[in-house]
């Protein structure tokens, strides 16, 4: 009976040694990442040194975003010295709205006794935070992104806003596309505290020093982005369109002077995220056969003095017959005058002559089947059939069955104001540090698309076009405008709708070493639907007050 409650009694100790030599092993070996962890937190704090997100400036160096200082305001009970009623009382007196703007954080943070401490989201001011000295009340300081010219260039700009982590980051143009330069590189101090929280100087600590973001200094005209989006809202009203862009580019290195969009109803304010000059396609119409017209020519499939002995009547493709938009024929019509009467008859024999493999080639390298690469987020992506029967072909000299952006299709008429080369769009002149030191981009090389001969040619005729066309009466006398007119019909559900047009004007000014290259494009007209009468006045009037300002 004693050698059993013996061995029991052994049982049970060596039982308990065993236990207790598990539980130490769960804890300094299983748990030991874990308590090494939650051990350096109470040592150690962690503090993180937020950098300064770089501004963003116009081409004249004035600021189009800032940062301004603000301050997250944070309430600890146990530190407080009065109620927290009067508290809030105190800060809704200092800023107004308070209350009424953290209703329910406040609500929930009164009546629940657990809970001891709590981070308000709502941006104080230094003067604000000046005035709530008082216990229990801490502020951390945060930066705000403000842009001054908000709206003007709110569209090309950006924003910013959080993202699944709660971090800042840009959203849309300039802000999204370079927001790994902007934001530059958050730094830290990790060094040992005592029982308060306080820094004990006298033990190591690890620290890395932020660095700020990069300055972007964009070729953006502040003035002439002004001057454009004014008359662009002006035209939708006068002309009673639904919306439209005007996008103008330096003509030389694509340099973007200019972009604005802007929709009929008054109170709308341009997209932040979305620009329709980048992110909307569309059918280019008539302003597309000046760059059938260089195909052809560098081709050599036709001559400066090719004439269409076939213009007398209307052009029958199987099915579908293609008319003159306004069911005129011209007879023997020269080149100049197929362009200056925007004659699709003509266009549609000079496409035939270029043939498919010769028309899809140049497509290729005017890169009109895919994007820019403008530095701005939110590009759509151009669409290009597979499939082109002989009907499509005909169209796609005028500009029909084809899709594109403003953008694109800018790029690829500048190619013809810069003598045939193609020149990558861009908004970005060049990044500065806080130091005033300045980094210019990689620039791309530009391709040469068309000969010298072609673009000299197709110069001619486009300025000829211009002075004794149905735009002439819009051209101020003292500006060489060589430039084309278009209307297309917008496609829905398959087919063409007769009460829909976008009407276009495109082109650059002077013909010779042309300055800027502009189109203006406005949809769905409904005072006239034809690109001649309503967009071509706003291009004309636009390009005469800009001329002395470039």
């Amino acid at each position: 009976m004693i050698n059993q409650r013996h061995k029991t009694l052994l049982f049970s100790l060596v039982l308990c040694f065993v236990l207790i030599g598990v539980k130490f092993f769960y804890w300094q070996i299983i748990k030991s990442p874990d308590l090494r962890e939650k051990a350096l937190f109470q040592t150690y704090k962690l503090e993180k040194l937020l950098p300064a997100r770089g501004k963003i400036f116009s081409s004249d160096n004035f600021p189009l975003a800032l940062n301004q200082t603000t301050y997250k305001l944070s309430i600890y009970k146990p530190n407080l010295k009065d109620s927290l009623d009067n508290i809030f009382l105190k800060i809704d007196q200092v800023h107004p709205d308070f209350i009424k703007t953290n209703q329910t954080l406040i609500d929930n943070f009164k009546s629940n006794e657990n809970q001891k401490w709590l981070t308000f989201n709502t941006a104080i001011s230094n003067s604000e935070k000046e005035q709530l000295n008082l216990p229990g009340v801490t502020f951390e300081k945060t930066q705000k992104r403000y842009y001054p010219e908000d709206p003007l260039s709110n569209n090309i700009i950006g924003i910013i806003g959080k993202n699944s982590k709660g971090l800042d980051i840009g959203y849309g143009g300039i802000e999204a596309y370079y927001n790994k330069q902007l934001q530059g590189k958050t730094g830290f101090n990790w060094g040992p505290q005592d029982a308060t929280g306080q820094t004990i100087l006298t033990k190591k600590s690890w620290n890395s020093e932020s660095l700020d973001g990069q300055n972007i200094h964009t070729t953006i005209n502040r003035s002439i982005q002004y001057l454009a989006q004014n008359l662009l809202i002006d035209g939708i009203k006068k002309y009673n369109a639904d919306s439209g862009s005007i996008t103008i580019m330096n003509s030389q290195n694509g340099g973007i002077i200019a972009m604005t969009s802007a929709v009929a109803t008054s109170s709308a304010t341009p997209s932040a995220t979305r620009n329709p000059a980048i992110s909307d396609l569309f059918e280019p119409g008539s302003i597309f056969k000046p760059i059938i017209v260089t195909m052809a020519l560098d081709q050599q499939v036709i001559n400066t003095d090719y004439i269409c002995d076939q213009c007398s009547r209307p052009r029958t493709i199987g099915e579908y017959t293609i008319t003159n938009h306004d069911n005129a024929t011209h007879p023997n019509s020269t080149l100049q005058d197929i362009i200056k009467n925007s004659d699709n008859i003509g266009m549609s024999y000079i496409i035939t002559k270029l043939g498919l493999k010769n028309f899809l080639s140049y497509y290729q390298k005017l890169e009109l089947n895919q994007k820019t690469g403008i530095d701005l987020q939110g590009e759509a992506k151009p669409i290009i059939k597979s499939n082109w029967p002989e009907i499509d072909l005909a169209t796609a000299s005028f500009g029909q069955g084809i899709t594109v952006t403003q953008i694109n299709m800018l790029k690829a008429f500048n190619i013809i104001a810069n003598g045939g080369y193609l020149t990558k769009p861009h908004v970005l002149d060049y990044f500065s540090d806080e130091s005033g030191k300045i980094y210019h981009p990689k620039t791309t090389p530009s391709n040469q698309v068309f000969s010298s001969q072609s673009i000299s040619d197709i110069k001619s005729i486009l300025k000829y076009s211009v002075e004794n066309g149905v735009v002439s009466q819009f051209k101020p006398k003292d500006l060489e405008v060589c430039a084309k007119s278009g209307t297309a019909q917008i496609a829905i559900k398959g087919g063409y709708t007769d009460s829909s047009t976008t009407a276009s004007y495109i082109g650059f000014s002077p013909c010779d070493n042309p300055k800027f290259t502009m189109i203006v494009t406005i949809n769905n007209p409904k005072s006239s639907p034809w690109g001649s009468s309503t967009a071509a006045p706003i291009w004309f009037e636009l390009a005469s007050k800009i001329a002395h300002l470039l």
